[in-house]
């Protein structure tokens, strides 16, 4: 009797907790729909456009997979396992610090904790949101996905189904464990959170790099190259992993084996289920006392001085006035006491350099001009898809951020504008200090010719400019007030818009590199001894233009708006 009691009031709770959620949701799109019909509209257009191409994009490349013969029947085996396998990780980081931020930190847990309503309830509805936050950007690729599967396959009518149900379903596991991350580093590492983050971070790419460095390079017959993938995979293909499961019940879908795709898919879910009650119940009986350790860690009486902080900001921008300098060691310090925005950008191009580095590893003929051409401009549209999610998720809620304490900025000799300028800089070199590092090994490890580096190089500072500066610009013609949740800010219809244009950006940057490339290997394959002709050089020449009017026009926006916005 006494355990439905308490049972009770957490279900009461938990639908009131969803109920007011569910409001504040309807509320957010009525007022949207009212107050700009056009842009919203033009949102979700743009959205359907990103999922078309998409979908043809990853329907050219299983295309491309089926014709390499054998290898190509190695990769549709276990092509799903890896790519679950890195979704698992980026699902787990991304939870672990959406997870720590809303219910360990300063403002949002604060007032959580004096609610009268059950901490399991909260701790179930926060979870619940940190899971669709962070798996969002994932879900977007999961509908196209599914489509290029089906059109390069014979399915039946059951895989749709089954392939959403298996994709949500893991999506739960891997979300549950960054909430146990991050109650764990909370309860007894709340000092050092960062130190643990950057510990753990550096322990799996060195396991990384040691596994796939061991992939012998000497195989090149097919018996033996098989071999020695089923000996690697066969690390990462555990039956006790969620990605094994999801990736043999999706595999069993297209199989038409009904009854094995439904027996993994029910393994996915009673696990998920279990992993979620157990997390909810044991974060929500810790989560005081967690909150409690994790504000008494951040207590430092000692003053210590930022010397290295100082130190990058002084080699990468010794150029600016004294008063900018200063608002960038500001952006600079906030970036790195900010574990969401540094640890997934080290774990998103830190799997770029490992793949990488073992570029010559492929089980393709690198020496073949053709075929490096393709490889360095899959390179290069990897990429850039990658700075286009970074700088949606993280560079465009830099201004809505500021807004709280932009009084206290205007107080300084400047002009808003000139806060735009400091965001765009500071966004452009990390972009090109990320993405160029990526493009320049990429480069090397091919040992590309020179017009092929040269163009690639320049393409790729020519995708830092446009999408830092669409972000910086539309973040600060699209700001959201009075939000401390980067995640949100990007969740809202300004990211999402910001995240289209940024994709089509990419896109049409792209496209040109492809006729750029296809003329070179008409004209001379190796690239050695050929020259830009008059179209070319247009072309060339009007990507970098393309660049410049999109982060100009895009700043030009938002500098009239924020120098007119009241806060």
């Amino acid at each position: 009797m006494n355990a439905s009691r308490a049972i009770e009031p957490a279900q009461s709770d938990l639908a009131l907790l969803v109920r007011c959620r569910g409001v504040q949701l309807r509320n957010l799109i009525d007022q949207q729909l009212r107050d700009a019909p056009l842009r919203t509209l033009s949102v979700i257009g743009l959205l359907i456009l990103i999922w078309v191409a998409l979908y043809f994009l990853l329907n050219h490349v299983l295309g491309h997979v089926r014709t390499w013969g054998l290898v190509g029947v190695v990769a549709d085996q276990h092509v799903f396992v890896h790519l679950f396998l890195v979704l698992a990780i980026m699902l787990l980081f991304s939870n672990a610090i959406l997870t720590f931020s809303s219910l360990f930190g300063r403002d949002e847990a604060q007032y959580l904790l004096s609610m009268p309503v059950h901490a399991r309830a909260v701790v179930a509805v926060k979870c619940t949101e940190g899971m669709l936050l962070s798996s969002w950007s994932f879900l977007l690729l999961g509908v196209p996905l599914m489509l290029a599967v089906a059109a390069n396959t014979t399915v039946e009518w059951y895989y749709y189904p089954l392939f959403l149900a298996h994709f949500l379903s893991f999506i739960a596991i891997p979300a549950c464990v960054g909430v146990l991350a991050a109650w764990a580093v909370a309860m007894w590492a709340p000092r050092r959170p960062l130190a643990v983050a950057i510990a753990l971070c550096t322990l799996l790419l060195i396991g990384a790099v040691y596994w796939v460095t061991g992939i012998s390079q000497n195989a090149l017959e097919s018996e033996e190259w098989i071999r020695q993938v089923f000996r690697q995979i066969g690390v990462v293909k555990q039956p006790l992993l969620p990605s094994t499961w999801t990736a043999k019940g999706i595999g069993a879908a297209i199989g038409r084996r009904v009854d094995e795709s439904l027996f993994y898919l029910l393994v996915a879910i009673g696990n998920a289920t279990f992993l979620c009650w157990a997390t909810v119940n044991l974060v929500a009986r810790c989560w005081p006392e967690a909150y409690s350790r994790a504000q008494q860690g951040r207590y430092h009486p000692v003053i210590r001085r930022p010397w290295f902080t100082t130190s990058i900001c002084w080699l990468l921008f010794f150029y600016l006035p004294a008063t900018l300098w200063q608002l960038m060691l500001k952006d600079i310090k906030a970036f790195a006491r900010d574990a969401r925005q540094w640890s997934q950008m080290l774990i998103m191009f830190g799997l770029l350099v490992i793949y990488v580095l073992n570029l010559k590893r492929l089980p393709v003929d690198t020496n073949n001009p053709t075929t490096k051409g393709l490889i360095a401009f899959l390179n290069l549209t990897t990429v850039s898809l990658i700075l286009g999610t970074f700088t949606s998720r993280f560079v465009y809620p830099l201004l809505s951020l500021e807004s709280q304490q932009l009084w206290l900025l205007e107080m300084l000799p400047i002009r808003r504008t000139t806060l735009l300028l400091v965001k765009f800089l500071f966004a452009l070199t990390i972009s090109v200090l990320s993405a160029g590092g990526v493009s320049l090994l990429a480069a090397h490890v091919l040992d590309l010719p020179p017009v092929w580096a040269r163009l690639n190089m320049a393409v790729c500072l020519a995708v830092c400019i446009g999408l830092s500066g669409l972000a910086i610009g539309l973040g600060g013609r699209f700001p959201v007030l009075g939000e401390r949740n980067p995640a949100r800010i990007a969740a809202g219809v300004g990211g999402t818009f910001n995240l289209i244009a940024s994709m089509l950006f990419v896109s049409i940057e792209m496209g040109g590199v492809a006729y750029l490339g296809t003329r070179i290997f008409e004209q001379d394959p190796g690239g050695v001894f050929f020259e830009f002709t008059p179209a070319m050089d247009r072309v060339y020449f009007g990507l970098l233009a393309l660049a410049l009017v999109a982060a100009g026009g895009a700043m030009t926006i938002g500098a009239r708006h924020l120098a007119r916005l009241e806060v």
